[in-house]
Protein backbone atom coordinates (compact mmCIF):
# COMPACT_ATOMS: atom_id res chain seq x y z
CA UNK A 1 0.00 0.00 0.00
CA UNK A 2 1.24 3.47 -0.65
CA UNK A 3 1.08 6.14 2.25
CA UNK A 4 -1.04 8.48 -0.27
CA UNK A 5 -4.07 5.51 -0.42
CA UNK A 6 -3.90 5.08 3.27
CA UNK A 7 -6.90 5.98 4.88
CA UNK A 8 -8.58 6.17 8.84
CA UNK A 9 -8.49 2.28 9.30
CA UNK A 10 -5.13 1.69 7.88
CA UNK A 11 -3.51 -0.37 10.25
CA UNK A 12 -0.26 -1.63 11.43
CA UNK A 13 0.86 -4.90 12.29
CA UNK A 14 3.87 -6.73 14.29
CA UNK A 15 5.06 -9.06 16.27
CA UNK A 16 4.28 -8.50 20.31
CA UNK A 17 7.75 -9.71 20.68
CA UNK A 18 9.32 -6.32 19.62
CA UNK A 19 6.98 -3.93 21.90
CA UNK A 20 9.10 -3.23 24.65
CA UNK A 21 11.90 -1.90 22.36
CA UNK A 22 8.91 0.30 20.59
CA UNK A 23 8.37 1.74 23.80
CA UNK A 24 11.80 2.63 24.27
CA UNK A 25 11.98 4.23 20.85
CA UNK A 26 11.75 8.01 19.81
CA UNK A 27 8.27 8.70 18.88
CA UNK A 28 9.41 10.18 15.47
CA UNK A 29 11.88 6.75 15.28
CA UNK A 30 8.44 4.95 15.70
CA UNK A 31 6.42 6.94 13.33
CA UNK A 32 9.02 6.29 10.56
CA UNK A 33 8.80 3.10 11.47
CA UNK A 34 4.99 2.43 10.93
CA UNK A 35 4.64 4.44 8.12
CA UNK A 36 7.16 2.17 6.40
CA UNK A 37 5.19 -1.31 7.63
CA UNK A 38 1.86 0.25 6.78
CA UNK A 39 3.00 -0.04 2.89
CA UNK A 40 3.48 -3.71 3.36
CA UNK A 41 1.47 -6.52 3.68
CA UNK A 42 2.40 -8.27 6.85
CA UNK A 43 0.70 -11.78 5.88
CA UNK A 44 3.43 -11.66 2.99
CA UNK A 45 7.39 -11.79 2.12
CA UNK A 46 8.94 -8.57 1.75
CA UNK A 47 10.62 -8.60 -1.64
CA UNK A 48 14.37 -9.42 -1.73
CA UNK A 49 15.71 -5.49 -1.79
CA UNK A 50 12.48 -3.81 -1.45
CA UNK A 51 12.78 -0.03 -0.29
CA UNK A 52 10.08 1.80 1.61
CA UNK A 53 9.46 5.82 0.69
CA UNK A 54 8.49 7.99 3.25
CA UNK A 55 8.03 11.85 1.83
CA UNK A 56 8.17 14.66 4.41
CA UNK A 57 4.55 15.96 2.69
CA UNK A 58 3.33 12.48 4.03
CA UNK A 59 5.09 12.48 7.38
CA UNK A 60 2.92 16.08 8.15
CA UNK A 61 -0.38 14.75 6.64
CA UNK A 62 -0.27 11.30 8.74
CA UNK A 63 1.10 13.18 12.11
CA UNK A 64 -0.44 16.10 11.90
CA UNK A 65 2.40 18.33 11.76
CA UNK A 66 4.09 21.32 10.03
CA UNK A 67 5.71 20.15 7.06
CA UNK A 68 9.17 22.03 8.05
CA UNK A 69 8.74 20.06 11.35
CA UNK A 70 8.34 16.92 9.12
CA UNK A 71 11.51 17.30 7.61
CA UNK A 72 13.53 17.54 11.18
CA UNK A 73 11.97 14.79 12.01
CA UNK A 74 12.52 12.81 9.72
CA UNK A 75 16.26 13.11 9.38
CA UNK A 76 17.05 12.20 12.96
CA UNK A 77 14.39 9.25 12.73
CA UNK A 78 16.41 8.11 9.65
CA UNK A 79 19.50 8.65 11.83
CA UNK A 80 18.17 6.78 14.94
CA UNK A 81 16.86 3.92 13.06
CA UNK A 82 19.81 3.10 11.30
CA UNK A 83 21.36 2.27 14.88
CA UNK A 84 18.01 1.18 16.58
CA UNK A 85 18.80 -1.91 18.11
CA UNK A 86 15.96 -4.59 18.95
CA UNK A 87 16.60 -6.84 21.73
CA UNK A 88 15.44 -10.79 22.03
CA UNK A 89 16.06 -13.63 24.54
CA UNK A 90 17.81 -16.25 22.64
CA UNK A 91 15.75 -18.42 23.24
CA UNK A 92 12.61 -16.83 22.02
CA UNK A 93 14.33 -15.71 18.62
CA UNK A 94 12.26 -16.32 15.47
CA UNK A 95 14.52 -17.35 12.28
CA UNK A 96 15.20 -15.49 9.49
CA UNK A 97 12.36 -16.34 7.05
CA UNK A 98 14.14 -18.45 4.53
CA UNK A 99 14.73 -17.74 1.09
CA UNK A 100 16.42 -19.84 -1.95
CA UNK A 101 19.96 -20.84 -1.58
CA UNK A 102 19.88 -19.85 2.31
CA UNK A 103 21.98 -22.26 4.58
CA UNK A 104 19.80 -23.68 7.26
CA UNK A 105 19.40 -21.38 10.25
CA UNK A 106 20.97 -22.64 13.60
CA UNK A 107 19.47 -21.24 17.02
CA UNK A 108 22.48 -19.65 18.76
CA UNK A 109 23.32 -20.92 22.27
CA UNK A 110 23.05 -19.44 25.46
CA UNK A 111 20.39 -17.38 27.28
CA UNK A 112 21.33 -13.87 26.82
CA UNK A 113 19.59 -11.73 24.49
CA UNK A 114 20.21 -11.34 20.83
CA UNK A 115 20.73 -7.60 19.68
CA UNK A 116 19.19 -7.33 15.99
CA UNK A 117 19.09 -4.07 13.36
CA UNK A 118 15.64 -3.15 12.11
CA UNK A 119 17.28 -2.04 8.90
CA UNK A 120 19.81 -2.64 6.48
CA UNK A 121 20.15 0.88 5.50
CA UNK A 122 18.45 4.30 5.73
CA UNK A 123 18.58 7.22 2.97
CA UNK A 124 17.62 10.35 3.77
CA UNK A 125 17.15 12.54 0.47
CA UNK A 126 17.50 16.51 2.18
CA UNK A 127 16.61 18.26 -1.39
CA UNK A 128 13.64 15.75 -2.30
CA UNK A 129 12.68 15.30 1.27
CA UNK A 130 12.47 11.68 1.66
CA UNK A 131 13.21 8.46 3.29
CA UNK A 132 14.03 5.40 2.08
CA UNK A 133 14.00 2.48 4.33
CA UNK A 134 15.25 -1.20 3.69
CA UNK A 135 14.62 -3.57 6.64
CA UNK A 136 16.83 -6.16 7.71
CA UNK A 137 16.75 -9.88 7.64
CA UNK A 138 16.36 -10.09 11.20
CA UNK A 139 13.77 -7.58 11.53
CA UNK A 140 11.45 -9.61 8.69
CA UNK A 141 9.84 -12.42 10.76
CA UNK A 142 8.64 -9.26 13.17
CA UNK A 143 6.68 -7.43 10.48
CA UNK A 144 5.68 -9.70 7.99
CA UNK A 145 4.20 -13.41 7.03
CA UNK A 146 2.67 -12.31 10.91
CA UNK A 147 -0.03 -15.72 12.17
CA UNK A 148 0.30 -14.83 15.99
CA UNK A 149 0.82 -12.78 19.09
CA UNK A 150 1.10 -9.87 17.38
CA UNK A 151 -0.37 -6.10 17.94
CA UNK A 152 -2.28 -4.54 15.58
CA UNK A 153 -2.42 -0.24 15.55
CA UNK A 154 -4.53 2.08 14.08
CA UNK A 155 -1.47 4.32 11.87
CA UNK A 156 -2.84 7.80 12.77
CA UNK A 157 -3.76 7.37 16.26
CA UNK A 158 -0.45 5.95 16.93
CA UNK A 159 1.54 8.83 14.23
CA UNK A 160 -0.56 11.63 15.77
CA UNK A 161 0.21 10.61 19.55
CA UNK A 162 2.70 13.50 20.85
CA UNK A 163 3.28 12.27 24.34
CA UNK A 164 5.89 8.86 24.83
CA UNK A 165 3.78 7.70 27.80
CA UNK A 166 0.57 7.71 25.76
CA UNK A 167 1.77 6.41 23.10
CA UNK A 168 3.23 3.22 25.23
CA UNK A 169 -0.35 2.55 26.46
CA UNK A 170 -2.13 3.16 23.66
CA UNK A 171 0.45 0.30 22.30
CA UNK A 172 -0.24 -1.49 25.39
CA UNK A 173 -4.40 -1.38 24.66
CA UNK A 174 -3.69 -2.39 21.31
CA UNK A 175 -2.12 -5.45 22.11
CA UNK A 176 -4.58 -6.40 24.60
CA UNK A 177 -7.54 -5.73 22.30
CA UNK A 178 -5.53 -8.08 19.24
CA UNK A 179 -5.61 -10.92 22.24
CA UNK A 180 -8.81 -10.24 22.23
CA UNK A 181 -9.59 -8.71 25.21
CA UNK A 182 -11.86 -6.32 23.47
CA UNK A 183 -13.68 -4.67 26.75
CA UNK A 184 -10.93 -4.23 29.51
CA UNK A 185 -7.68 -5.93 30.89
CA UNK A 186 -5.84 -6.44 34.20
CA UNK A 187 -2.65 -5.75 34.96
CA UNK A 188 0.05 -5.47 37.92
CA UNK A 189 1.74 -2.06 38.27
CA UNK A 190 4.95 -3.18 37.94
CA UNK A 191 4.45 -4.91 34.78
CA UNK A 192 2.29 -1.81 33.57
CA UNK A 193 5.63 0.44 34.22
CA UNK A 194 7.52 -2.71 32.31
CA UNK A 195 5.50 -1.90 29.13
CA UNK A 196 5.70 1.38 29.28
CA UNK A 197 9.40 1.92 29.74
CA UNK A 198 8.93 3.51 33.87
CA UNK A 199 12.40 2.32 35.06
CA UNK A 200 15.96 3.06 34.92
CA UNK A 201 18.78 0.41 35.55
CA UNK A 202 22.01 1.25 37.43
CA UNK A 203 24.40 -1.78 38.07
CA UNK A 204 22.42 -4.56 36.39
CA UNK A 205 19.38 -3.76 39.11
CA UNK A 206 16.02 -2.35 37.94
CA UNK A 207 14.63 0.69 39.52
CA UNK A 208 10.80 2.01 38.79
CA UNK A 209 9.86 5.54 38.41
CA UNK A 210 6.66 6.97 40.89
CA UNK A 211 7.03 4.95 43.47
CA UNK A 212 3.91 6.40 44.87
CA UNK A 213 0.58 5.09 42.97
CA UNK A 214 -0.98 8.40 43.42
CA UNK A 215 2.00 10.64 41.07
CA UNK A 216 1.95 7.93 38.61
CA UNK A 217 -1.98 8.20 38.36
CA UNK A 218 -1.47 12.10 38.35
CA UNK A 219 1.54 12.49 35.88
CA UNK A 220 1.37 8.99 33.64
CA UNK A 221 -1.84 7.53 33.59
CA UNK A 222 -4.88 10.45 33.70
CA UNK A 223 -3.17 12.40 31.23
CA UNK A 224 -2.33 9.49 28.94
CA UNK A 225 -5.65 8.87 28.98
CA UNK A 226 -6.94 11.90 28.04
CA UNK A 227 -4.47 12.17 25.11
CA UNK A 228 -5.56 9.15 24.01
CA UNK A 229 -9.36 9.47 24.27
CA UNK A 230 -9.18 13.15 22.14
CA UNK A 231 -6.60 11.88 20.05
CA UNK A 232 -7.22 8.11 18.59
CA UNK A 233 -10.10 5.50 18.31
CA UNK A 234 -10.01 4.20 21.97
CA UNK A 235 -12.62 6.01 24.19
CA UNK A 236 -14.70 6.21 27.39
CA UNK A 237 -10.88 4.43 29.05
CA UNK A 238 -11.07 4.57 32.64
CA UNK A 239 -8.81 2.43 35.14
CA UNK A 240 -9.05 1.61 38.60
CA UNK A 241 -7.16 -0.12 41.33
CA UNK A 242 -8.34 -4.00 41.59
CA UNK A 243 -6.01 -4.75 44.27
CA UNK A 244 -3.87 -3.74 47.23
CA UNK A 245 -1.26 -5.10 49.31
CA UNK A 246 -0.42 -3.31 52.38
CA UNK A 247 -2.70 -0.47 51.60
CA UNK A 248 -0.40 -0.05 48.34
CA UNK A 249 -1.83 -0.28 44.98
CA UNK A 250 -0.54 -3.70 43.28
CA UNK A 251 -2.68 -4.19 40.03
CA UNK A 252 -5.20 -2.14 37.44
CA UNK A 253 -7.56 -2.65 35.30
CA UNK A 254 -8.09 -0.75 32.57
CA UNK A 255 -11.83 -0.44 30.64
CA UNK A 256 -12.28 1.07 27.38
CA UNK A 257 -14.31 1.27 23.82
CA UNK A 258 -13.18 0.94 20.55
CA UNK A 259 -14.50 3.92 17.59
CA UNK A 260 -14.18 1.49 14.90
CA UNK A 261 -16.02 4.10 12.52
CA UNK A 262 -14.02 7.21 14.01
CA UNK A 263 -12.79 9.17 10.71
CA UNK A 264 -9.16 11.25 11.37
CA UNK A 265 -8.73 15.44 9.90
CA UNK A 266 -7.56 14.80 6.74
CA UNK A 267 -8.37 11.32 5.65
Amino acid sequence: MKLSNISSKTKVRHKTDINRTLSQMPLSSRRVLFMAIAQLDSKRLIKKGQVFRIYASEYAKIAKLEVNTAYEQLKSAALDLQKQLIGIPKDQLLPPIPRIGDRPWVRPVGTGIRMLNITEHCDYEEGDGFVDIGFSRQMEPYICMIEGNYTTQVLLSSARLRDTNASNLYQLIRQRISEKKERFFDIGVDEFKDELGLFTVSNKEKKYSYSLFKDLNKFVIKKSIDTITSTTEIKTLTVEIIERKRRKATRLRFKYQVDEQMKFDGF
